[in-house]
């Protein structure tokens, strides 16, 4: 199995060499941002306020108000954004796209695509593969923006801070490598379940079992792998202490 997945990942760089489809790219792209973006911003903006709440509380037993906005920033961008947008983009597109690509296997829809010349990877998978990659990278900007007005309306509209102060404070400690560490890890992420979800509906069993199964070790598969990566990237680009926390 994971020779397989390793020649799969090889037809990923092949696929460039070969005709490329973009409209189908354009179109699945469009359609996983409008499927996802709903659950994310409903998860992640809760997520942001609940961070800021705890930060709030700990901030009362030091007085250190002025650094909760940065703080808060620094981990909506490093981690929660990324990870909150990544697992409902599991659960939801993840899913979705194995199974779609194992029922038009059990049709003989891909029989079709190699009888007029068609390579059944670079009609399916590749699309979707850089729509997930795209539509993540959407999502980390969308997610990370929102999360600020959430932390705005929480800590100076509900808790009374001053606005400069959260302003003045809000990039304290936050780099651009926060920033852009922030949005290469969704671009990651979004590569990994896309070549993990097509994978599965390219070997699943052409059977209504092999669908189902093929949704179960997509969403499985998918969160362990993207969550130890995300440990690794996390060493990789934040590993050191900045000078400012010195």
């Amino acid at each position: 199995m994971i020779l397989n997945f390793l020649k799969y990942n090889f037809e990923f760089l092949l696929a460039f060499t070969r005709k490329i489809f973009f409209r189908e790219t354009i179109l699945a792209s469009a359609d996983f941002i409008r499927s996802s973006l709903p659950p994310t911003l409903g998860v992640c903006i809760p997520f942001a306020v609940i961070t800021a709440f705890h930060g709030w509380k700990a901030a009362e037993i030091f007085g250190a108000y002025r650094f909760l906005p940065t703080a808060t920033n620094l981990v909506m961008l490093r981690e929660v954004a990324p990870v909150i947008s990544t697992l409902i983009m599991i659960a939801v597109l993840g899913n979705a796209i194995s199974s779609q690509i194992a029922l038009m296997k059990l049709r003989g829809e891909f029989t079709y695509l190699e009888t007029i010349g068609v390579n059944p990877y670079d009609f399916v998978a590749f699309p979707r593969i850089i729509a997930t990659v795209f539509c993540n990278s959407v999502l980390f900007i969308l997610v990370s923006a929102s999360s600020l007005a959430g932390l705005f309306v929480y800590m100076v509209k509900i808790k009374g801070m001053e606005e400069g102060i959260f302003l003045d404070g809000l990039w304290t400690i936050v780099e651009i490598r926060d920033l852009l560490g922030g949005l290469l890890k969704s671009a990651v992420f979004g590569f990994i379940t896309g070549q993990i979800a097509t994978f599965f509906g390219f070997v699943a069993e052409e059977s209504t079992e092999g669908v189902g199964k093929a949704s179960a070790r997509t969403v499985l598969i998918s969160s362990i792998s993207f969550i130890i990566v995300n440990v690794i990237l996390s060493i990789i680009l934040f590993g050191e202490v900045s000078y400012e926390l010195r």
